[in-house]
């Protein structure tokens, strides 16, 4: 059910993802759709939660990282990229948006939202303990502003190349920011 109404939202948008196409997709009734759901909102909700979810681990792999700051860094940016370059990403971006005009529906998704940004601000702060805290937290926004911007582009206009030039001037300008030599 989730895959079908993602798909169904990659290919028309949240408006273009209707009732009569989700159940047609996953090949289920509506009333089984909204006995776990409730409704089309809530589906929605699910596939964000799951993104939330999917978002943790990834943060959790980026933890682990090792090597010198700059290795560090590095892994953060690539491990970030591909996250937002997912092709999953602009689905999850288009739900959050259509669901955040929604006033009952922004506040489920707001503290979330703002959790996910907690989380990745802190997977920085571990990675790059010896940096003063204020620079790190402007890098990591950098990086975050920069990459889902990259990543907005490729999915309105589709892939460009270099995006690979694009990164590594993102993670020059983290460098300068923290004071890191170049590799």
């Amino acid at each position: 059910m989730l895959r079908a109404a993602s798909d169904c939202i990659r290919e028309g948008g949240v408006d273009g993802a209707t009732v009569a196409k989700i159940t047609k997709r996953c090949g289920l009734s509506w009333g089984v759709i909204q006995y776990h759901f409730g409704d089309r909102a809530g589906l929605f909700l699910a596939l964000l939660e799951e993104a939330f979810v999917i978002f943790d681990r990834a943060c959790s792999r980026l933890e682990s990282g090792s090597g010198s700051p700059v290795d560090r860094l590095e892994s953060l940016v690539d491990g970030f990229w591909s996250l937002v370059s997912h092709d999953g990403y602009r689905v999850l971006l288009e739900i959050e948006l259509q669901l955040s005009r929604n006033p009952g529906f922004a506040e489920r998704i707001r503290p979330r939202a703002a959790e996910m940004r907690r989380r990745l601000r802190d997977v920085w702060r571990q990675a790059l303990p010896g940096h003063p805290t204020p620079l790190v937290d402007r890098a990591e926004r950098l990086v975050t502003a920069s990459l889902r911007g990259l990543a907005l582009e490729r999915a309105s206009v589709g892939p460009r190349r270099p995006h690979a030039a694009d990164r590594a001037t993102v993670k020059n300008a983290a460098r300068m920011i923290l004071g890191l030599e170049e590799p």
